[in-house]
């Protein structure tokens, strides 16, 4: 079983023990899931450089996750079924787009079950994280996965960021919003390069290069290094920067992937001895995602990792919600998946389940190529609103 120890660190009544009508009250439980995968193994050979990854004395990579897990006291008051929330940037999603509750400012703030909706009807509810590069910060629920290396030596490789400043400033990550950093492979690299345009598709103007540096911020002093950079005068608001600089050590992104499918075996197929809490009661996995994880989803679909290492079917059912046709950098060396530039890395074809034909390159393909060519093919809901379709994402 690729979930090698199922920690739970803590275990409490769900909102102080509010019943959901007939259902009961529900417990809320946290704690760290720790993998193991198989890196020779069908299911897994479509993560990028999972080649490159340590393994342990017998051969597997390992990674964690965080989880909260909400589900009935009396778990016989199930409805069986386990409602996977793929958080977004690591921040939970699910409660307020199905129970209507209100969407927290603060990740630590405690959680509110709004109308109860997936309570009353008996979900067992899960988040786990998948995003790699999610800060630590108490709330969050995030990944940790190895880097990729080579001999022991970090990858390098050509990274780009965007920013755009909506308040004064001078300096700006080297990640995408606030995010775990890339960190320059040399401060001083002289084929670095910063541009600035006004509009999405306008023609960038390249900054002098010594307008600018890669530094490091430390209560408030700025010093050269390789976590930052650093414009003269600062970013003037409103107007597109792109920075294009060699960064070093690339995670292993596309595990998060198979984490959220391995959980989801895990708790509809392992065994109490294994450390399931729910061994038993569980038949069913549905899936959802919003934005960021709505692209996460399709690209998880079109990767056809639903497949896990027992050849079983992992999610039963998945809910891609405003993920419009792109997908990201969800499976990518040194991918960000945070980032949603759309005129980027998401929009990658093909931008349908059932296949097309692109027009421009003359490719062919569909999202569910892989998935139908394995014949498990999940229930599946896209679901968009009009700023989707208009804007065409």
């Amino acid at each position: 079983m690729p979930v090698s120890r199922f920690e739970i660190t803590s275990k409490v009544l769900l909102e102080n023990g509010k019943e959901y009508g007939d259902i009961g009250t529900y417990d809320h439980l946290q704690g760290t899931a720790y993998f193991e995968v198989d890196p020779l193994s069908e299911s897994n050979e479509r993560i990028v450089d999972i080649q490159l990854a340590p393994r342990n004395a017998v051969g597997k990579v390992e990674f964690s996750a965080d989880f909260v897990l909400l589900t009935p006291s009396d778990p016989d008051k199930g409805n069986g079924t386990m409602f996977l929330d793929v958080v977004n940037r690591g921040n939970k999603t699910v409660l307020y787009g199905f129970n209507s509750a209100n969407r927290p400012t603060d990740p630590t703030s405690p959680i509110e079950s709004g109308n109860g909706f997936l309570m009353r009807e008996g979900y067992t509810v899960m988040f786990c994280g998948w995003q790699a590069d999610v800060p630590d910060i108490p709330g969050l629920i995030g990944l940790s996965v190895p880097e990729a290396s080579v001999d022991g030596e970090h990858l390098s490789g050509r990274v780009m960021n965007q920013y755009q400043a909506n308040v004064a400033t001078s300096v700006f990550p080297l990640a995408d919003r606030y995010h775990l950093k890339n960190p320059a492979a040399d401060e001083t690299e002289l084929e670095a390069e910063l541009m600035v345009q006004d509009q999405p598709n306008g023609i960038p103007e390249l900054i002098e290069r010594d307008k600018w540096a890669l530094v490091r911020v430390e209560d408030s002093e700025i010093e050269p290094d390789v976590s930052h950079v650093h414009l003269q005068g600062g970013f003037e608001l409103g107007r597109i920067y792109k920075l294009v600089y060699t960064a070093k050590g690339s995670r292993i992104v596309g595990l998060g992937f198979a984490a959220v499918r391995d959980i989801c075996s895990f708790m509809k197929f392992a065994s109490d001895e294994e450390g399931n809490p729910l061994s038993g009661y569980l038949d069913h996995a549905i899936s959802y995602g919003v934005s960021q994880t709505g692209r996460f989803l399709r690209q998880y679909i079109y990767t056809g990792m639903n497949v896990d290492e027992s050849a079983r079917q992992s999610m039963d059912g998945i809910i891609a919600h405003v993920g419009g046709g792109m997908r990201g950098e969800f499976n990518l060396r040194f991918g960000q998946p945070s980032k949603d530039v759309c005129y980027i890395i998401p929009e990658l074809f093909p931008f349908t389940d059932t296949e097309q034909k692109d027009m421009v390159t003359g490719k062919q393909g569909g999202l569910l190529d892989r998935m139908t060519g394995q014949g498990k093919v999940p229930k599946i809901m896209f679901t968009n609103s009009s700023a989707e379709y208009w804007r065409g994402d």
